[in-house]
């Protein structure tokens, strides 16, 4: 099986760039979560990599609530995301926390190569949570590759988003998530090829996010540009069907999803 070949997708940075820009103020908003609460931050814990002389990786941090929880823990946290604001928010964080051994780097993970970062085999636990930098053979493959001791991967699958799928749906944009569902088995093929035994756990949970009004309609029009280019009439669209059914200038979403977590010792 050409693994490689299978499993590849078409990322657009700057759309991406634009599209968690415009989410960031959101993020940045979000409590720094504890180990004992936050289910995969507990994985880790559970599995005895959290120790105060490792370096750990986190692949598309977003704000870095993360990283930033996970830096008491470690010797070195660092987080990467392509989106400048979400950095941004994240390095503000840091220094108002004080946390010295945290640090955050803007950049486009699909495009990066991991000689110019000499980050190959750099840090002890390397994880990507829920994140679309991790998409694809490449992207899995360097995120393998920086790990010297372990590594955790959570991803959404057989997710429905209501809201954003009613929005596309108004210009004939019916989103289909069996590629991304595909990352699960492939990833799976990746592993065992290489000889490792990862173990999987997977669980559903329904969500329901509320977005300013005007952050919700450049978040929509952002993820309808991820299908094809589209008019300003169809963004006019978009928008006028978002607005009729806000409340108090917002949108709650309702989001249903499984999601799958891996981790595995590396060799």
């Amino acid at each position: 099986m050409d693994l490689k070949a299978l499993w590849k997708t078409e990322f657009q940075p700057e759309i991406h760039r634009q599209m968690w820009d415009s989410a960031a103020q959101d993020y940045v908003k979000k409590p720094i979560p504890t180990v004992e609460e936050h289910s995969f931050l507990k994985l880790m814990q559970q599995r005895g990599v959290l120790q105060k002389d490792a370096s750990v990786l986190d692949i598309g941090c977003g704000a870095g609530t993360l990283t930033l929880a996970l830096a008491p823990y470690v010797k070195q946290a660092v987080g990467c995301d392509i989106s400048e604001k979400m950095i941004a928010g994240a390095k503000a964080q840091a220094a108002e926390l004080g946390m010295d051994n945290a640090s955050f780097h803007c950049l486009d993970w699909h495009a990066e190569s991991l000689e110019h970062l000499n980050w190959e085999g750099k840090f002890d636990v390397v994880f990507a949570h829920q994140t679309p930098a991790i998409s694809d053979y490449d992207t899995f493959d360097k995120m393998v590759r920086c790990a010297r001791k372990a590594c955790f991967f959570r991803a959404n699958t057989r997710r429905h988003d209501g809201v954003l799928s009613q929005a596309l749906a108004q210009i004939g944009i019916h989103p289909d998530s069996a590629q991304k569902d595909a990352a699960i088995p492939y990833a799976f093929a990746y592993l065992w090829e290489k000889g490792y035994e990862p173990n999987i756990q997977y669980h559903k949970e329904v969500w329901h996010p509320v977005k300013a009004l005007d952050n919700q309609i450049a978040w929509t029009l952002s993820r309808a540009k991820l299908y094809r280019n589209i008019t300003p009439e169809e963004q006019s669209v978009i928008a006028d069907y978002l607005r009729s059914i806000a409340e108090d200038g917002t949108i709650t979403e309702t989001i249903t999803t499984t999601i799958v977590t891996m981790d595995w010792l590396v060799f």
